[in-house]
């Protein structure tokens, strides 16, 4: 549920709960159960209330938007220091990602990846001097019957505003001529478009949602199965569109993100893909591995990273 402030919950219903205003305090009766539990109005603990609130009662409440306090306190939750901020503030250091005047598009898929991406630049931008704008961008097939509500609202909350375009790539992908694997052309179709976004709209960098489990799966797919040491780079610039691509997530592991998510409960858009959890798919086949890797030596994704981080290099 959206509300500008909790006073705009005063006589509503819910369930077994109804919420009422009196005075300073924010009355919550469970009708059911015959008891009732009071908050004290305070602005400056509302999001505190609202999580307190979906505990309490099963109700998720979203504000339609955050001050700067609230987002930087929102975004960064507890526990993710060491495993996201650093890791991610690290990455942009060692690559020079981030510059005074930069105006950074983020793809955002709706996916966990490309939203927390956009967390982390809100962040950097909250708590640093650096002055930069970002500029979210959601490529959607027109066919796709899933609304982007959701993640244009979470864009608003952040005091961001979600460029939407539609395109009709379903049609071209999915279409007589079904494509036995259409994965890289999707992903270089959508890439096409956001360049030419960019160009249009006088934007300089390009803000991706790989991560360190991406940049590792992509490295050993080139070797085995193309013969060849090809990476996904931190940071490069893309010559054919006069765009520089960076990959703030570099150094983050995905099971790390998938835990922020949850525990932030980011308003993910489920994707309906046939391909992303296909059996046949050679992504998920080096995924599985690694996993398995991991079981006998926790510290296999970084020991791989660290290895071909000369080739990351510009």
């Amino acid at each position: 549920m959206k509300i500008e402030r909790i006073e705009d919950l005063d006589n509503l219903k819910y369930e077994n709960f109804r919420f009422q205003i009196i005075e300073d305090e924010l009355i919550i009766k469970n009708i059911g159960e015959n008891y009732e539990i009071k908050f004290p109005l305070n602005e400056k603990r509302r999001v505190k209330t609202a999580e307190s609130i979906e505990k309490l009662t099963g109700l998720k409440l979203r504000f339609s938007k955050l001050d700067g306090r609230e987002v930087t306190s929102y975004i960064e939750s507890k526990g993710f220091n060491k495993s996201i901020w650093s890791l991610a503030g690290k990455a942009m250091c060692d690559y020079n990602m981030v510059e005074e005047g930069d105006r950074i598009a983020v793809g955002v898929s709706g996916g966990k990846d490309s939203l927390t991406l956009l967390n982390v630049l809100v962040r950097v931008k909250m708590i640093t001097r650096v002055n930069f704008e970002i500029i979210p961008i959601h490529i959607h097939p027109k066919q796709k019957s899933i609304a982007t509500n959701e993640i244009e609202d979470y864009c608003k909350s952040l005091g961001l505003e979600l460029i939407v375009e539609e395109t009709n790539l379903e049609d071209i992908l999915f279409g007589k001529d079904k494509m036995k694997n259409p994965c890289f052309m999707c992903g270089r179709m959508r890439r096409g478009i956001l360049y030419r976004m960019m160009k249009e709209k006088n934007i300089n960098k390009l803000a991706l949602g790989h991560h360190k489990d991406d940049i590792i799966e992509t490295f050993l797919l080139n070797t085995f199965y193309q013969g060849n040491l090809g990476v996904m780079k931190p940071r490069y610039m893309s010559k054919e569109h006069g765009v520089e691509v960076i990959r703030p997530m570099a150094y983050i592991e995905e099971s790390t993100i998938i835990k922020y998510a949850r525990r932030i409960k980011l308003p993910i858009l489920k994707s309906e893909c046939e391909y992303e959890t296909s059996k046949d798919s050679k992504r998920l086949e080096v995924k599985e591995m690694i996993e398995e890797l991991s079981k006998k030596s926790e510290n296999i994704r970084s020991v791989i990273l660290n290895s071909i981080k000369p080739l990351l290099a510009d």
